[in-house]
């Protein structure tokens, strides 16, 4: 990079709210007609150096799809509501959709943004080229560092015809590739966050690249290794993050320490998992996986509350602490969720097991209350 691009780079970063990318194609038979938005997918983490989870938003906003090649659209409305790990297997999925086929492409020029701005000077765009190898061919990609200060606007449902600005000063706005605009950065991105991406945006730059180096084959799993360090006695690959039974609709769970300090007198009980979804909670502007809870007792009806799974800790894990440490007085309401937090923990085994063998799992060294009663559910 030259010494002015390197200056550039200190405080550069384009601001957005929201990030939609889309794919449009033309509509006419002989695919010679101007594009027509087809999908709508939003990029629900998105930061300086990366365009993560990815949600499917919407097909056809104009309804023009529909109307002339409706087979087209249908099998890429099965994907609305999904969510994938990052953009490109989004783009990937939604491309093999339309086409009909597993097919390819390079969806950093394929798929494009649409962005208003009183910012942006159009002459910019694309300032910046570089190579990558990508599957053994040799692309050309582009990006705009003298852009990305400026404060955008990307738009979900585009018009079909971008207008003209009236007059001088008047706010741009049209289609651009979507790894033409990088690098983007979420408008609500902390101040001290910034300072750090700007402290490394000149040590980059300072080396004479903005993008990364090709990466051995080998590669990817280092990074998951250094993203996921392993905790004191476990092996690799013996445990899965965020696994699909986390979420499960019925899974019971406790709300961690630091949760239960700040909520309610009902944190400390046993909770239902009711649904799970990815959403922004508590300040943060990144997607999270969350979900719903409905406190025990279910006679209670005790409100629902959403939670980061990363706050939620399985039944059997925290159990056997939570009723020594609270002293679970007989009667009380605590007790009344605890005892029935064994009932359902029971149900979900396979085979369903007897209140007796499941509070034996739970409690381990702990008297049996229903014993200490005399109350014959104990044995069943």
């Amino acid at each position: 990079l030259s010494q002015a691009w390197r200056g550039k780079f200190l405080t550069l970063r384009m601001l957005l709210d929201r990030l939609f990318v889309i794919y449009r194609d033309s509509v006419d038979d002989s695919m010679s007609g101007p594009p027509v938005p087809l999908a709508v997918l939003e990029v629900l983490d998105f930061n300086e150096r990366l365009l993560g989870c990815t949600q499917v938003v919407r097909v056809d906003p104009h309804y023009v799809w529909s109307a002339r090649h409706p087979s087209k659209v249908e099998p890429v409305e099965r994907l609305v509501g999904r969510t994938y790990n990052c953009l490109g297997q989004a783009c990937q999925r939604v491309y093999a959709a339309y086409h009909g086929t597993a097919v390819r492409t390079e969806f950093m020029n394929r798929f494009e943004v649409y962005l208003r701005s009183s910012e942006i000077d159009p002459a910019l765009l694309g300032e910046i080229s570089y190579e990558r190898l990508s599957r053994g061919v040799r692309l050309t990609e582009w990006c705009s560092p003298a852009l990305a200060a400026a404060r955008v606007e990307s738009l979900e449902i585009p018009p079909l015809v971008t207008p003209q600005p009236a007059r001088p000063g008047d706010p741009w706005e049209g289609w651009i590739p979507v790894g033409s605009g990088r690098p983007y950065v979420h408008s609500g991105t902390p101040p001290h966050a910034v300072e750090q991406l700007q402290r490394e945006a000149r040590r980059v730059a300072l080396e004479g690249g903005f993008f990364a180096r090709e990466r051995s084959r080998d590669a990817h799993k280092r990074s998951h290794a250094e993203a996921n360090p392993l905790e004191e006695g476990e092996l690799r690959g013996k445990k899965r993050r965020n696994s699909i039974k986390e979420v499960e609709p019925g899974r019971l769970v406790f709300l961690k320490d630091h949760v239960r300090s700040r909520g309610p007198a009902h944190a400390t009980h046993p909770h239902v998992v009711v649904s799970s979804s990815l959403q922004r909670i508590g300040g943060v502007h990144q997607a999270r996986r969350c979900v719903v809870l409905r406190p025990l007792p279910e006679a209670a009806a005790l409100l629902e509350a959403t939670h980061a799974v990363v706050d939620t800790v399985g039944l059997k894990e925290e159990f056997a602490r939570t009723w020594r440490e609270h002293v679970v007085a007989p009667g009380s309401l605590l007790e009344e969720a605890m005892l029935e937090a064994v009932g359902l923990h029971r149900m979900r085994t396979t085979p369903p097991q007897g209140m007796k063998g499941a509070w034996k799992r739970l409690a381990p060294g702990i008297p049996n209350p229903w014993i200490m009663r005399g109350n014959p559910r104990a044995g069943a």
